[in-house]
C-alpha cells in the first residue's frame, strides 16, 4: 500500500477515565477485536447516537504508526477516541486517553474518507493492547458506522529528516527571567513555550512516508516530540546584539533531530529611561534594581540612571536594592508619544538606609531627618519618609509616572 502525505489530527492529552465509566459505555455497544487480517478492510457496525460507541480492540504485532479513520456519510460527523489500559497504585484498572479526533483535514489522501469523519493516527507499541471508541457526534444520528484500520509505517522505517516550523517569535527581555550562569554572570533565560505551542513538526521517512504534527502537538503520528536548549551555556540574544551567536532550540523525534533558530524581536519594544535619587538630598542611587513582575529589567548606574526596553502597556514597577527601601509605582510604556517614556527629568525618589548607617529604617532615621533639615524641606522629607515607614499615612507609592 502506497503511503501518502498525511497530517496527524491527534490531540494528545492525559484524561483518565475510570473502569466504571468505561464499562458503562461498553455495555451499550459492540466490541470488535481487530486482527492483522482486518488491516485495510472496511469494518461496518451499527451504533445509535452520541456515546453509543463501537469499541475496537487491537494488539499490534509490530511497533509502528497505525490509523483508524471513518468512512461514513460526510453529512453526519463521527468522532473517535484512543485509550490504553493501565493500573493505578492500588491495582485498579484505569483507561488513559491517548488521542481524540472528530475531523480529517487530509481526507482526500484516504480512500473513501470524508472531511467530517475522524482520523486517529498514533504510534502503537508491539504487544500493548489499545482500545478505540468510535461513534456519531450527534445524539440524533443512528445507523452503521464504517471504519478502516491501516498501518502507515513500522519503526524499522528509518527517519531521514525532521523539519520544525513556527510563526511565533519571542520578545526581547520579556518572555523569560534573569538567571545566573555557572560563571556567575547574569543572563536572560528565555522561556521557549511560546515557540513550542506554535510549532509544527514534519517527519520524513526513508520509505517516503511524511507525517506532520498539528500546531503545538506533543507528538507527530504518535511519536513524541522533544525540545532541548543550552541557554545556560550559549545565551540567547536578538540578532542585532553584539553577543549574539545562535538561539538554538533542538527538536527531536526518536533518533533524528533538527536545530530551530528562535527569533527574538527587539523592534516590538520601546526604550524606557529614568533616574533614581535619594528622596532627601537628591543624590543618585547606584545599583538599584528596576523590577517588573519577578524580572529585573535594569540596574541603575553610578548617576542613578537606567534604561530598559519593554512592550507597550501599563505595569507595576518596583525599585529595590540592598540600600533601598522598596518602592512600587505604576509605569506606562507609551507607544503613541514615545517621548513620555523618558523619566529622567522627574527622578524616582527612594528612601535609603544611609541616614543612620545601621541597615535598618526606623525612628533613628526619622530623627536624623528632623535633626538635620528645617522648614519646608524638613516637612516634605518627613511626609515622604512617613509613607515608607508607617509613621504617618500617605499615599506616596500610588504616584504615577
Amino acid at each position: 500500500m502506497k503511503i501518502k502525505k498525511i497530517m496527524a489530527t491527534v490531540l494528545a492529552c492525559a484524561v483518565i477515565i475510570s473502569s466504571l465509566a468505561f464499562g458503562l459505555l461498553s455495555a451499550y455497544a459492540e466490541t470488535v477485536t481487530i486482527t492483522d487480517a482486518m488491516i485495510g478492510i472496511d469494518i461496518v457496525k451499527s451504533t445509535v447516537g452520541y456515546d453509543d460507541n463501537v469499541w475496537y480492540v487491537y494488539t499490534p504485532s509490530k511497533t509502528g504508526i497505525y490509523t483508524l479513520y471513518g468512512l461514513s456519510d460526510n453529512l453526519f460527523a463521527t468522532e473517535a477516541y484512543l485509550f490504553e489500559k493501565t493500573e493505578d497504585a492500588d491495582g485498579k484498572k484505569m483507561y488513559t486517553q491517548l488521542a481524540y479526533s472528530n475531523s480529517n483535514p487530509n481526507y482526500a489522501n484516504y480512500e473513501g474518507a470524508a472531511k467530517r469523519q475522524f482520523c486517529l493516527q498514533y504510534r502503537l507499541i508491539e504487544g500493548v493492547t489499545y482500545y478505540y471508541a468510535a461513534g456519531w457526534n450527534s445524539t440524533s444520528r443512528s445507523g452503521s458506522i464504517a471504519v478502516r484500520f491501516i498501518n502507515e509505517s513500522y519503526d524499522d522505517t528509518e527517519i531521514v529528516r525532521v523539519t520544525p516550523s513556527c510563526s511565533a517569535e519571542l520578545t526581547w527581555y520579556t518572555d523569560g527571567s534573569w538567571e545566573t550562569d555557572d560563571s556567575g554572570n547574569a543572563y536572560y533565560l528565555y522561556n521557549p513555550s511560546k515557540i513550542i505551542q506554535n510549532m509544527t513538526v514534519t517527519v520524513e521517512f526513508a520509505d517516503g512516508t511524511v507525517l506532520t504534527s498539528g500546531v503545538g502537538d506533543s507528538t507527530v503520528g504518535g511519536y513524541p516530540i522533544t525540545y532541548t536548549h543550552r541557554q545556560s551555556e550559549v545565551h540567547w540574544y536578538n540578532k542585532e546584539n553584539e553577543n549574539y551567536t545562535a538561539n538554538t532550540l533542538t527538536v527531536s523525534v526518536l533518533s533524528k533531530s533538527a536545530d530551530y533558530e528562535v527569533n527574538i524581536n527587539q523592534s516590538a519594544l520601546l526604550n524606557v529611561t529614568g533616574r533614581v535619587t535619594d528622596i532627601l538630598d537628591g543624590a543618585s542611587v547606584e545599583n538599584a534594581r528596576i523590577v517588573i513582575g519577578s524580572n529585573t529589567v535594569a540596574t541603575t548606574k553610578s548617576d542613578g540612571t537606567f534604561t530598559f526596553a519593554y512592550s507597550p502597556g501599563t505595569y507595576e514597577v518596583t525599585v529595590e536594592g540592598d540600600s533601598v527601601l522598596a518602592r512600587t509605582f505604576t509605569l506606562k510604556v507609551d507607544a503613541v508619544n514615545v517621548s513620555n517614556n523618558n523619566h529622567t527629568e522627574q527622578p524616582i525618589g527612594v528612601v535609603t538606609v544611609n541616614y543612620v548607617n545601621d541597615g535598618i529604617i526606623n525612628g533613628r532615621d526619622y530623627a536624623y531627618i528632623t535633626g538635620t533639615l528645617s522648614g519646608s524641606s524638613q516637612k516634605a522629607a518627613k511626609s515622604e519618609f512617613a509613607s515608607y515607614t508607617g509613621f504617618e499615612k500617605t499615599d506616596y507609592d500610588a504616584l504615577v509616572l
